[in-house]
């Protein structure tokens, strides 16, 4: 019996110092998530004005076209991003996190890739990798990295956020690529994510938002053209889109990680309350064996 107690006061003793690991690694989780937090809620009103501006430049110019084309003029071209291709050839970028212990955050991702890859009728994609934890899967199943990123420490976000938008806008241009595609966690809420595979490039025309057709059609003026300026805004908004992208994952990442080491320290706590329960059993039988002994032992010594 004494042997039982001491492996259950063994047992009760790990499980607690689970628990505090797993209590440790959900708070810096929250400290991770809510600087992350900062800079995505950042970001987004940037990102946002821009979107609108490149909405009402893009629908202008395109009114632009259509009435040099009625008079028998040139359009002016589009900037390259947006040109359309027949998607021969594509590039995938995948986006998951550099450790575990985050539940099914990079399973899902890994998913979501793989399904993409299945789906895709062109030739085989070229993967970029971002993660440790997506790379090493992916390589597993076959699958062949162009360039990959590892190391995704905040103070390696702008580093990292730079490199990664030049070397996609010269896979674009160059012809390298005809799209790319991007497979991350879509923030939703402070408690919800959600996986999906997103077309980056060529951009789509942004959407028209309701009650801005009258600002929409105003007759633009572009100086010193319409090409100069697309030069400058189009890569800018490019550059804040992927931003946003990558700072949407990371939150995700750590969205997912406070919730399963929450979860996972409600179960070690979970575990040893009937660790205790079991010992007190057991302590409680060995204390009644010992009384027992005692008394038959003071009636044998009567007799």
């Amino acid at each position: 019996m004494s042997g039982q107690l001491r492996e259950l006061k063994n047992r009760i003793r790990s499980v607690e110092n689970t628990k505090k690991i797993t209590r440790a690694m959900e708070m810096v989780a929250a400290a991770k998530l809510r600087r992350f937090q900062i800079l995505m809620l950042n970001a987004r009103p940037f990102t946002e004005k821009l979107e609108e501006q490149v909405r009402r430049l893009h629908q202008a110019q395109n009114e632009a076209a259509e009435r040099a084309r009625k008079e028998g003029g040139e359009a002016a071209p589009l900037h390259p991003f947006f040109e359309k291709r027949k998607s021969a050839k594509a590039a995938l970028v995948v986006i998951t996190s550099d450790t575990g212990l985050a539940g099914s955050y990079n399973l899902d991702l890994i998913n979501e890739t793989s399904d993409f890859l299945a789906a895709w009728k062109g030739s085989k994609p070229l993967l970029i990798g971002i993660g440790k934890s997506g790379i090493a899967a992916l390589k597993r199943q076959g699958h062949h990295f162009e360039k990959t990123y590892t190391d995704l420490r905040a103070s390696r976000v702008e580093e990292i956020l730079a490199d990664f938008k030049t070397y996609l806008e010269e896979l674009f241009v160059s012809g390298q690529t005809d799209s790319i595609h991007i497979v991350y966690s879509h923030f939703q809420t402070v408690t919800s994510y959600v996986s999906l595979a997103e077309k980056i490039l060529p951009l789509e025309e942004p959407k028209q938002e309701p009650g801005e057709k009258a600002a929409a059609s105003a007759d633009y003026i572009f100086e010193p053209s319409p090409e100069a300026i697309f030069e400058k805004l189009i890569p800018l908004y490019f550059e804040a889109k992927t931003r946003m992208i990558f700072l949407e994952a990371l939150v995700s990442e750590q969205i997912a990680r406070m919730s399963a080491m929450h979860q996972a320290t409600k179960n070690a706590k979970e575990m040893i309350e009937a660790l205790v329960l079991q010992r007190n059993k057991a302590r409680q039988a060995n204390i009644t064996k010992e009384i027992i002994e005692i008394v038959s032992g003071s009636k044998a010594a009567r007799k």
